[in-house]
C-alpha cells in the first residue's frame, strides 16, 4: 500500500462522510448502491472500483440474457439439488423481467431471440439424458414463465455440424452489455450515488467505533458505518471466508462471415461453450472446463489452449467451411462455487455480501440488488 497522500482539510472532510461504502462498481454493486440511496436518500452512498469501469464480469461478459440451457439445469442439479437448481433458475427469469422493466428493451439493446442448445455426434449421450428429462424440467418450471421453457426443435437450418434436433428455449434473449452497463451506471448516478474508479480495495477492519475501515493501494483510507462487498469474483480476496472463487471467462469475436445462416444464441457442452450472433460476425466464450483448476484464477489475459479450442469449435461444428479470423479476444472474472446460488448475506454489524453470480449477473443482478436493499434496512 503507497503512503496516505498528503490530503487537503477539505479532502479529509469528505472521505470520512461515507454513510455507505460500497466495493465494485459492476451491474451488482451499482444497481445494490441506487436501490439503498433510493431507500435512504439522505444517506452518503459511495462506490469505489479499482478500474474506472467495472473490470470484473460486467462490461467483459458475452451479452446473453443468461436463462440458461437444459444442460447446465442438470449439470446444477447434479451438483446440488433439484430445489436449489430450479430455485436459481426462476430468481433468472425474475431477475431479467425486472431489468426489462428498470430500463427497457431498446435501451440495453434487448432482443428476445430465443436459444439453442446444441450436440455433436459425439455429444449423444448427454443428448440422450437432457431428451429423458425435459419434460421434468418443463413441468417444475413451466409456472415460472407462463409457457414451457425447453423443447426439441430441429437444427437443420441452422448449417452447423450437430445432431438433427437440439433444444430450443424461447426465453433466451441478447442484450448490448455497453449499452446495459451505460444504464445501470447513469440510474446510479441520478440517484445520488457518487462512484470512483481507480481505488483497488483492501480487506477491511473494523474499528472500535463500530464503522469498518478500508484502505485502498493508492494510499486512501474510507470508514464507513455499513459496507458492502460486491465484487463478484474478487470477493474472497476481501472476506476469504465467502465460500467463491474467481472463474475466467474467455471470449472471442470473429471477422464478419457473410454466410453465415443463423441470427441468436447457443449453449453447447452443459453450457460451458456459449455463441452468438453480432451482426455478421461470431461471438464465442466459454471452455474453463478443459482446466478448472487453471481457469480458477482472477488473471485477465487469454490462455490459448482455450482460445485455440474455442476457435476450433467454431470452424470445426459452427461455421464449417467459412473463411474468417479472430479480431477480439479478452477475458473476464465470474464468481463461482460447487453451488452456484448468489450469496445476499449479513457478514457482520455493518458488513454485507452480495456475490456469487455463477456467470449470470445480468438476469440476476436486479433481483439481488433489491434483496441486498431489502436486507439492509431489516437488519439496520
Amino acid at each position: 500500500m503507497k503512503p496516505l497522500p498528503n490530503l487537503s482539510f477539505w479532502e479529509q472532510q469528505w472521505l470520512k462522510n461515507a454513510d455507505i461504502l460500497i466495493i465494485g462498481s459492476g451491474m451488482v454493486g451499482l444497481q445494490t448502491a441506487r436501490h439503498i440511496k433510493n431507500q435512504w436518500p439522505h444517506r452518503e452512498v459511495w462506490v469505489i472500483d479499482r478500474a474506472p469501469i467495472s473490470l470484473g464480469a460486467s462490461t467483459r461478459n458475452a451479452g446473453f440474457a443468461c436463462f440458461g440451457s437444459m444442460g447446465e439445469i442438470l449439470d446444477d442439479i447434479s451438483r446440488t439439488d433439484e430445489n436449489t437448481a430450479y430455485a436459481l433458475y426462476e430468481k433468472r427469469y425474475k431477475g431479467l423481467q425486472q431489468l426489462l422493466e428498470d430500463f427497457g428493451e431498446t435501451a440495453i439493446g434487448y432482443e428476445k431471440t430465443g436459444g439453442y442448445e446444441i450436440f455433436t455426434p459425439e455429444d449423444l449421450a448427454e443428448y440422450e439424458t437432457i431428451a429423458a428429462n425435459i419434460d421434468k424440467v418443463n413441468s417444475a418450471l413451466d409456472s415460472v414463465a407462463g409457457e414451457k421453457p425447453f423443447q426439441m426443435k430441429s437444427t437443420s437450418k441452422l448449417g452447423m455440424k450437430v445432431l438433427e434436433n437440439g433444444v430450443y428455449t424461447p426465453l433466451e434473449g441478447m442484450v448490448q452489455t455497453h449499452l446495459l452497463y451505460k444504464k445501470v451506471q447513469e440510474a446510479a448516478i441520478v440517484a445520488g450515488v457518487r462512484i470512483m474508479g481507480g481505488l483497488t480495495a483492501l480487506p477491511p477492519e473494523k474499528l472500535d467505533s463500530g464503522k469498518w475501515r478500508v484502505n485502498t493501494n493508492e494510499g486512501y483510507r474510507f470508514d464507513a458505518r455499513n459496507l458492502v462487498v460486491c465484487t463478484n469474483g474478487y470477493a474472497a480476496h476481501l472476506l476469504p471466508e465467502l465460500e467463491v472463487l474467481p472463474a475466467r471467462g474467455q471470449v472471442l469475436v470473429t471477422s464478419s462471415i457473410p454466410g453465415l445462416a443463423w441470427r441468436g444464441l447457443m449453449h453447447a457442452d452443459k453450457g460451458y461453450i456459449y455463441f452468438r450472433s453480432l451482426g455478421t460476425r461470431i461471438l464465442i466464450g466459454g471452455g474453463r472446463n478443459l482446466d478448472f483448476e487453471g481457469e480458477t484464477t482472477p488473471e485477465l489475459e487469454t490462455s490459448q489452449h482455450i482460445t485455440q479450442y474455442l476457435e476450433n469449435y467454431l470452424r470445426d461444428v459452427v461455421v464449417p467451411g467459412e473463411t474468417f479470423e479472430i479480431e477480439h479476444q479478452w477475458a473476464g472474472t465470474m464468481g463461482m462455487h460447487q453451488n452456484r446460488t448468489p450469496i445476499v448475506q449479513r457478514m457482520d454489524e455493518g458488513l454485507y455480501a452480495c456475490v456469487r453470480m455463477g456467470g449470470m449477473g445480468v438476469a440476476l443482478s436486479a433481483v439481488v440488488s433489491r434483496e441486498m436493499a431489502a436486507l439492509m434496512k431489516e437488519t439496520q
